[in-house]
């Protein structure tokens, strides 16, 4: 895969900062899981448009509450249907498109190591707009987003180009230094992806 995205903005939640949600609805945030209120924090601070793609990327996803609802199996026989449906992978990009009323489609992405790789591939696929969310509940939570726009004013130009599979997996820490530009290229197993 090798051409020319632009960035049209970011946000990055650090590992044990508190997602900021004061800005959903009291009802609708009491019942979110903290993955969930993780990837409402970092999808509201990226700029993106009502029609916009949502790629959701979590290696590990709802753990805490998968947890939950085994024990619960286990000890009792029941499962909680509310839990059950808050629990699988899509569950926090749907939340938000019926938040936001964005009827474009969404997808999940986990792939162990290569997560981070994988939902930029899947966010390059050639829809624009669009937004990459990735996210983790462990240590506190953390995570990063990322829309994609058209060529545009204030749009930061980022040449996509092929990766090395020689290279270690994408982590957080390189993801969230080429956010904040403390690195000027990200370099994966299946994808590069360098400011110009």
């Amino acid at each position: 895969m090798t051409g020319r995205i632009y960035i049209g903005s970011s946000s990055v939640v650090e590992p044990g900062t508190t997602p900021d949600v004061s800005f959903v609805q009291p009802l609708v945030r009491r019942r979110l899981s903290p993955l969930q209120k993780l990837f409402y924090a970092l999808a509201n601070k990226v700029e993106t448009e009502p029609s916009s793609l949502t790629v959701f990327a979590s290696r590990d996803g709802e753990d805490t509450l998968t947890r939950r609802i085994v024990d619960d199996f286990q000890s009792d026989g029941s499962v909680s249907p509310h839990r059950f449906s808050a629990s699988v992978y899509n569950a926090a990009p749907g939340l938000w498109s019926v938040s936001t009323k964005n009827r474009a489609p969404y997808t999940a992405i986990a792939a162990g190591d290569d997560t981070i790789e994988c939902g930029f591939l899947e966010l390059l696929s050639g829809v624009t707009p669009a937004m990459l969310v990735y996210a983790e509940e462990t240590q506190g939570g953390y995570g990063a987003a990322i829309s994609v726009v058209g060529e545009r004013e204030g749009a930061a130009p980022v040449d996509v180009g092929p990766g090395d599979p020689s290279r270690e997996p994408l982590g957080f820490k390189e993801l969230s230094d080429f956010i904040a530009g403390r690195i000027q290229a990200l370099e994966g197993r299946y994808l590069s992806l360098r400011r110009v």
